[in-house]
């Protein structure tokens, strides 16, 4: 007996602290509530943007080649140098064209001799014709041969003037444009092919004018159709930090390209570098404004997926039903309240009639394809919260739900219309009096 008396405050010094620590758990439990991470809706700019990458290059190139083949003698331009148009760039050895042009004077010479002899024996005969005095045979004869040598004389003409072409052009290789230049690959003592040539190269590479740029972009099939002429760009070049530059489509290429099956789409664009900083062959990140939206109401992308743990999907549905008929009419209410019944009685009915057709523990066991599903009433609190959207009105189907705290601390949700959005913040279309309200973006544990 003294045992058990003894024994009887340990036992209950255990209960109590058995009790206290219970206790502490459930305390726990309920001290550990929910707190939310919000933002304020204000006015900003949203921009819609596509973004790409491309190689920046002249608006013009120009290939300087020889029109004719020989030995380099003189090369008066170098890298980065302004040109003129008709300007030397490279002279050519005229040693042997030189010589050949005293030959084809030469043959011009006797052609002109021979053509001088047959004109004054076609006159010769000519008069002794009207005596009676040649053959008309003769006379034909020679004004034949009168024929040949002329046309022999123009020919022997006609090779002096190539030559002399090619000593005083073709050896004098000058600038077609008003450039800069931005390649040489030649020097003296090298030999030129002329450019009709398989194995000739371009000696000159031109620029016409590098205060306009050009950027071959590279658009996928998915944005393509978001671009078009005229449209306006940004881009950046990761030679010139902190810069940003503009520009302007001027050509979208309808021949694609397709690599590893992604198909993509060359986008052509101007871009102005009076400054002189963009060069050519630089890579430009591009990004096409596809939408902007000056001084709108914006709201975090994030609060408008947000969806209320601690609230079942029947309750989301009916909050934001409720918020669907703020602002509608009485008919408008009474409208939209019959529409959601005759919803629901519809639902109703199809559920009824998908459980009779099965019975027994089968029935019990797998339900039909209309009836219900563990859990089905819970599986998706966004599904929830679009059904009751289309039953406040058809207007309200478009619409997105935002979360905030009323005054008195509850959760309260209000339909918004989402406009343009860049990722990270979207526009809010006819929500002006929601200026300035604290919204929930997510949800924290403390």
């Amino acid at each position: 007996m003294k045992h058990t008396l003894r024994a009887l405050p340990v036992a209950l010094i255990v209960l109590a602290m058995a009790a206290g620590l219970g206790a502490c758990a459930k305390t726990g439990s309920v001290v550990q509530k929910e707190s939310y991470e919000t933002a304020t809706l204000k006015r900003s700019t949203i921009e819609s943007v596509v973004t790409s990458s491309g190689t920046l290059s002249p608006v013009s190139e120009v290939s300087v080649l020889a029109q004719m083949s020989g030995r380099v003698e003189k090369v008066n331009a170098d890298y980065n140098d302004h040109v003129k148009r008709g300007q030397i760039l490279v002279e050519l050895n005229t040693d042997m064209l030189k010589l050949q042009k005293q030959e084809a004077e030469a043959d011009v010479n006797k052609a002109q001799a021979a053509y001088d002899l047959q004109a004054l024996d076609a006159q010769n005969k000519e008069t002794l014709a009207k005596k009676g005095l040649v053959s008309d045979y003769d006379l034909a004869s020679s004004r034949a041969s009168l024929g040949n040598d002329a046309a022999a004389l123009a020919s022997a003409r006609a090779a002096l003037k190539v030559i002399q072409t090619e000593i005083d052009q073709y050896a004098l290789i000058t600038s077609p444009i008003d450039g800069i230049v931005l390649d040489r690959n030649v020097d003296v003592g090298q030999s030129v092919l002329e450019g009709s040539s398989s194995n000739a190269s371009s000696l000159f590479t031109l620029a016409e004018d590098l205060s306009h740029m050009e950027i071959k972009a590279e658009v996928d099939e998915l944005d393509i159709g978001s671009i078009k002429v005229g449209q306006s760009v940004r881009f950046t070049v990761e030679a010139i930090t902190g810069k940003t530059f503009t520009g302007t489509v001027h050509q979208i290429r309808l021949v694609p390209e397709t690599t590893d099956n992604v198909v993509k789409y060359y986008v052509m664009i101007n871009a102005d570098n009076k400054d002189g900083l963009l060069l050519p062959g630089m890579t430009a990140d591009v990004e096409f404004i596809v939408a902007q939206k000056k001084n709108v109401l914006s709201v975090p992308s994030a609060a408008l997926r947000f969806q209320p743990p601690s609230m079942t999907a029947d309750q989301i549905q009916e909050a934001v039903f409720k918020a669907g008929l703020e602002g509608m009419s009485s008919d408008e209410r009474a409208a939209a309240e019959t529409a959601r019944a005759q919803s629901e009685k519809d639902a109703a009915a199809k559920q009824a009639a998908s459980a009779s057709g099965r019975t027994g523990l089968a029935g019990v066991m797998m339900p039909g394809p209309g009836g219900p599903r563990p859990g089905s009433s819970h599986s998706s609190q966004n599904a929830a919260a679009s059904t009751a959207a289309a039953g406040a009105g058809a207007d309200a189907v478009a619409k997105k739900s935002l979360w905030y705290l009323d005054d008195s601390g509850k959760l309260a949700v209000a339909l918004v219309q989402a406009g343009v959005t860049d990722g990270t913040n979207t526009e809010l279309i006819g929500a002006d009096s929601l200026e300035g309200r604290r919204v929930i973006v997510k949800i924290k544990v403390n």
